[in-house]
C-alpha cells in the first residue's frame, strides 16, 4: 500500500512562535529569490519539507503576497506534479526483460516510500519535540512576562515609596531647618540672658558690698552708742549713790535704756542674720537668676527697707539715749543745786547713715 503525498497533512500549527519562524524563513527566501514563481516554489518546499505543513494557495499568498492569486495556484500544481514525478521510479535497461524492469521499479519505489515514511516519522517526532520545546519556551516566556509585570509593579511600588520618602525627607529637612533657626534664636536669647545674668550678678555683688559696708558702719555706730550708754550708766550709778531719792527713777531709766539697747542689738543681729540668709539665697539662686530677676529685686528692696528701718530704730535709740542723759542731768541739777557743776556733757552725734 503506497501513501500519496496529499495524505501527508499534519495539523497546521497555530502558535505564534511557529508562525514567527515561518515568517522569518520566508523573509530570507524573499531576499534569495526575487522572481515571484521561484519564490512561491521555495515557500511550498519550505512548508512541506521543513515544517510538515500542506501548502495551499491561500497560505502561499498570505506568506508571499506577490503577483495574482493565479500564480500560487499554478506554482502549487507544478509542485505537486514534480513531487509525483520524483516518486515514480522507471528502470530502463536494454538487457532486462519488461517483467524484471517492472519488479525492479516497484522494489525501488517501495524502498523510496519506506525511506520517505521513516523520514516523515522522524520529522513528525522532531516536530513534536520542537512543538514541546516551543511550548516550554512560551511557558517560560509567559513566566518571564509575569515576572516582568510583577517586577514592574514592585518597581512602581518602590518608586512610590521612594517618592513618599523623598517628600517626607523634604518635610523633615524643612522642620530641621526651622529647628536650627529656632535653636540659633534660642542660643542668642540664652547668650543675652547670660549677659543680663552677669550684669545682674555684678549689680548684686555691688549691692552686697554696699550692704556689708552699711552694716559694718551700723555696727560701729551701735558700738559707739553702746559705749556711750555704758558711760552714761556709770555716771548715773555714781550719781545714784549720792542721790538716793533719785535712785528708783534713774534705775528705771537705766533699765529702759538697757532694754532698748538689747532690743536694738537683737534687731541688729536679726538684720545681720537676715542679710546672711539673703546672701545665701542669692548665691543659691545664681543659676536661675535670669528667671527670678523680679524676686531678686523684691528681696533687695526688702533688705533695703530692713536696713532703713534699722537705721531709723538706731537713730531713735540714740535720741532716746540723749534724752535719758539730758533728763538725768536735769534731775541732778534739780536735786543737788548746791553741788558742783556737772561735767561738760558730750553731745552725741550720730554717724552717717
Amino acid at each position: 500500500m503506497t501513501a500519496s503525498p496529499l495524505d501527508h497533512q499534519p495539523p497546521t500549527p497555530s502558535d505564534a512562535a511557529l508562525q514567527a519562524r515561518i515568517t522569518a524563513d520566508v523573509a530570507t527566501l524573499r531576499a534569495q529569490f526575487p522572481e515571484t514563481r521561484a519564490l512561491y516554489r521555495e515557500v511550498c518546499a519550505l512548508l512541506f519539507f521543513r515544517y510538515g505543513i500542506t501548502p495551499t494557495a491561500n497560505k502561499l499568498y498570505g506568506l508571499v503576497r506577490k503577483g495574482s492569486m493565479g500564480t500560487p495556484t499554478e506554482v502549487l500544481a507544478q509542485f505537486w506534479q514534480d513531487l509525483r514525478g520524483k516518486m515514480r521510479v522507471t528502470i530502463d535497461h536494454p538487457g532486462l526483460p519488461d517483467a524484471l524492469k517492472s519488479i525492479a521499479a516497484n522494489a525501488v519505489q517501495s524502498i523510496w516510500q519506506a525511506a520517505n515514511e521513516a523520514a516523515s516519522s522522524e520529522l513528525a517526532a522532531l516536530r513534536a519535540e520542537a512543538r514541546w520545546q516551543a511550548s516550554e519556551a512560551e511557558a517560560q516566556r509567559d513566566q518571564a512576562r509575569a515576572a516582568v509585570v510583577v517586577a514592574e509593579q514592585e518597581t512602581a511600588a518602590v518608586q512610590a515609596d521612594c517618592d513618599a520618602a523623598q517628600q517626607a525627607r523634604a518635610a523633615l529637612q524643612g522642620e530641621l531647618e526651622a529647628e536650627r533657626q529656632a535653636h540659633v534664636a534660642a542660643q542668642a536669647r540664652q547668650e543675652e540672658g547670660m549677659r543680663q545674668a552677669e550684669a545682674l550678678e555684678r549689680q548684686l555683688q555691688g549691692l552686697r558690698t554696699q550692704f556689708s559696708t552699711d552694716l559694718e558702719r551700723t555696727r560701729e555706730q551701735v558700738a559707739v552708742a553702746q559705749e556711750r550708754a555704758n558711760a552714761t550708766e556709770r555716771r548715773a550709778l555714781r550719781e545714784i549713790d549720792q542721790e538716793r531719792t533719785l535712785r528708783q527713777k534713774a534705775e528705771q531709766a537705766l533699765t529702759d535704756l538697757r532694754t532698748e539697747l538689747a532690743a536694738m542689738q537683737a534687731r541688729v543681729q536679726d538684720a545681720a542674720v537676715a542679710g546672711a540668709e539673703e546672701r545665701a539665697r542669692l548665691q543659691a539662686e545664681r543659676d536661675t537668676i535670669s528667671l527670678q530677676l523680679a524676686q531678686a529685686k523684691q528681696a533687695l528692696e526688702r533688705v533695703q527697707a530692713a536696713e532703713a528701718d534699722l537705721r531709723v530704730e538706731l537713730e531713735t535709740a540714740i535720741r532716746r539715749a540723749e534724752r535719758a542723759e539730758v533728763e538725768a542731768t536735769a534731775t541732778r541739777r534739780l536735786v543737788s543745786p548746791r553741788r558742783r557743776a556737772p561735767a561738760t556733757k558730750t553731745k552725741f552725734k550720730p554717724g552717717p547713715a
